[in-house]
């Protein structure tokens, strides 16, 4: 699908968590920078359908591949 280096990713989460360890960041206290699991196939496939709209497939990829993000902006 996707060319994500899923263990890249959660590392450089990983390295914004550290740098805002009071969580003082937008949205931080929630996400608390932490991806939800991966979603299968089935599932993003269900929410296309139910919502009527196809996901750019990047973040399909992402998703799938990657996690359920759950990162805010602001947060890089």
């Amino acid at each position: 699908m996707g060319n994500w280096d899923e263990h890249g990713v959660r590392a450089q989460i990983r390295e914004m968590a550290a740098r805002d360890p009071e969580r003082e960041r937008f949205g931080a206290r929630t996400h608390r920078y932490t991806l939800a699991p991966r979603l299968p196939e089935t599932e993003i496939r269900a929410f296309e359908e139910s919502h009527g709209i196809a996901l750019p497939v990047e973040y399909r990829s992402f998703v799938a591949e990657v996690g359920n993000a759950r990162q805010g902006p602001a947060t890089a």
